[in-house]
């Protein structure tokens, strides 16, 4: 009888320890399931980690992606607005929208056929919650053929994210011929058109115009650049919609200098509403 007491206290002794060393085992999983959930996904090998950082906190809720895509009406209060990219780091687009005295924003997307701007995402969304009116620019390469640039563009810039039309951003000629120039900017401006199903409108210094578009592209809206002596003389007499006076703006939320714009008379928002 002793013989089969102490077999069945050992059974039993051996089913405790047993179910200990699952219950252990159990333990140190969920432990590890928490730390990976708490640290999230694996750190991208591409995107600097300053840009993760800024980006995260500020990324929206699924909830308020259908808000962002609705159509609004544009704020009038101001006929002047800014345009960044990540050279403006961090940016508290509420100080921006409250303070800035500034009604529209324009934001970098994209560069040639393989930059895309890491603080698009978060400075797009941002400053639209904010209430501003907002649209994407992209800063044109001739070196890079026109379909890379659309399709790099188009990969970042979503019609969705824009209350303004795009800008293409035309600043270097290249080293092809003028006539080659002139064919490939004008084939990626048509692309750039039919995908997003509006005219994009065109910037450019007025050195620049003058030099190597007069007569080109008359029937897109231009923004043209000049920071002293008055506003821009185009050689053909032009009525461009937006002069960009500045580079060197100071604005309450941004740290740093940033460009700023104004419409000019006979001009408003409205006419590159999307």
């Amino acid at each position: 009888m002793i013989a089969y007491r102490r077999l069945f206290i050992l059974i039993i002794a051996c089913i405790c320890c047993g179910t200990l060393a699952q219950a252990s085992d159990r333990k140190k999983k969920d432990k590890a399931e928490t730390k990976v959930a708490d640290w999230g996904m694996v750190e991208p090998d591409a995107m600097p980690h300053h840009a993760i950082a800024s980006q995260m906190p500020s990324s929206p809720s699924p909830t308020l992606l259908p808000e962002m895509r609705t159509r609004r009406s544009f704020n009038p209060t101001h006929r002047e607005g800014i345009d960044v990219s990540h050279y403006q780091g961090r940016i508290d687009w509420q100080r921006v929208a409250s303070e800035g005295n500034v009604s529209y924003a324009y934001i970098k997307c994209s560069e040639g056929a393989t930059i895309q701007d890491e603080y698009y995402r978060t400075n797009i969304e941002n400053a639209r919650r904010a209430g501003l009116n907002v649209g994407a620019y992209h800063f044109y390469r001739p070196a890079s053929s026109p379909n890379d640039q659309l399709n790099n563009m188009t990969r970042i810039a979503l019609k969705r994210d824009f209350d303004l039309v795009p800008i293409i951003d035309i600043e270097h000629r290249g080293n092809e011929s003028h006539g080659r120039f002139i064919a490939n900017l004008r084939q990626f401006i048509e692309a750039v058109a039919r995908h997003y199903n509006c005219r994009p409108m065109l910037y450019t210094g007025q050195n620049f115009y003058n030099k190597y578009l007069v007569g080109e592209f008359d029937d897109y809206l231009w923004m043209i650049a000049k920071y002293k002596d008055g506003p821009p003389e185009l050689s053909d007499g032009m009525d461009y919609a937006f002069w960009q006076f500045t580079s060197k703006a100071r604005v309450p939320g941004i740290s740093g200098n940033v460009d700023r714009s104004c419409l000019m008379s006979g001009h408003k928002l409205d006419d590159i509403a999307m």
